[in-house]
């Protein structure tokens, strides 16, 4: 499964940016998630399921970071290529690559990563590690996308 890839098109929109006239680095992290839920979406793969007995399953984040390379500004068209990294029983490890449309040619501006793990939770909120299940294991090797 590792080496799967993914990617989207945004532009960076005013509310996006700061004070500076830069993209809030936030947003690089809504536009990780973004990039996984389309991914999800597009392999018609449910991102959060509950179970007629009240049980629920999703993706919550272990850990993510991201590492900036050069600004973004309001109006600039960016490719988010994310690729699974990893895949452990229960959990998945993405690395984004941002890039920047500069006159045609894709510069990298920012790179991150996230890890996350499927879960089950029960009616009183309490989470616990779920193993991956077998439908997400396939769509997503053979994702050739």
């Amino acid at each position: 499964m590792v080496s799967q890839k993914f990617s989207i098109t945004r532009r960076v929109e005013f509310h996006e940016t700061d004070a500076a006239g830069l993209m809030h680095f936030s947003n690089f992290y809504r536009w990780m998630e973004v990039c996984e839920h389309e991914w999800f979406r597009a392999l018609r793969l449910p991102m959060m399921s509950t179970t007629p007995a009240g049980l629920r399953f999703g993706w919550p984040r272990r850990e993510a970071s991201c590492a900036f390379l050069r600004p973004l500004r309001c109006g600039d068209v960016v490719r988010i290529t994310g690729a699974i990294v990893d895949a452990g029983q229960a959990s998945l490890a993405f690395e984004f690559v941002f890039e920047k449309d500069r006159a045609g040619k894709w510069t990298e501006v920012a790179r991150g990563r996230m890890t996350t793990v499927h879960v089950r939770q029960d009616s009183t909120g309490r989470m616990e590690a779920e193993p991956m299940p077998e439908a997400v294991r396939a769509a997503l090797a053979s994702n050739a996308r």
